[in-house]
């Protein structure tokens, strides 16, 4: 027993992108400076943000004004761009710090073994070294030699 079914995927096919396209939702857009279809571009009379440089470097790529979600991933990087700047910044700053500590008890450390060589101790003030006294040899007179 056969059985033949007769689709025309053609026409389903046809359906669903019908059924997807009424589906989007269209964002309108309003336009804040009219000379400009970027909404991150120049405005006279004030500095942008490295934010706003970003997005609008972002729109000009594109080609177009971004969506909420395209802003959200843009605006996101930012922040983790600089939560890492901010990190290594504090990272350096604390190594630099933690290099001072040790540079200073180097410092320290040498003094004092400076002192012990010297034999002096750091509270009681310089000592006064004397020299070691060396033998003198006896007068070679009395000596019997073979040679005299």
């Amino acid at each position: 027993m056969k059985i033949e079914i007769d689709i025309d995927i053609e026409s389903i096919v046809k359906e669903a992108l019908k059924q997807q396209s009424e589906e989007t939702i269209s964002i309108p857009i309003e336009t804040s400076n009219s000379r400009s279809k970027w909404e991150y571009g120049r405005k006279n009379g004030r500095r942008r943000t490295p934010e706003e440089m970003i997005l609008h470097e972002l729109e000009k790529e594109k080609g177009r004004r971004l969506t909420p979600e395209e802003k959200g991933e843009a605006k996101a990087k930012v922040e983790i761009d600089e939560s890492t700047e901010n990190k290594a910044k504090e990272d350096a700053l604390k190594k630099a710090r933690i290099d001072d500590l040790t540079a200073e008890g180097l410092k320290a450390a040498e003094k004092e073994l400076e002192a012990e060589r010297l034999d002096h101790a750091p509270e009681s003030g310089p000592k006064i070294e004397e020299e070691p006294e060396i033998p003198q040899p006896a007068p070679l007179e009395n000596i019997d030699s073979l040679f005299k």
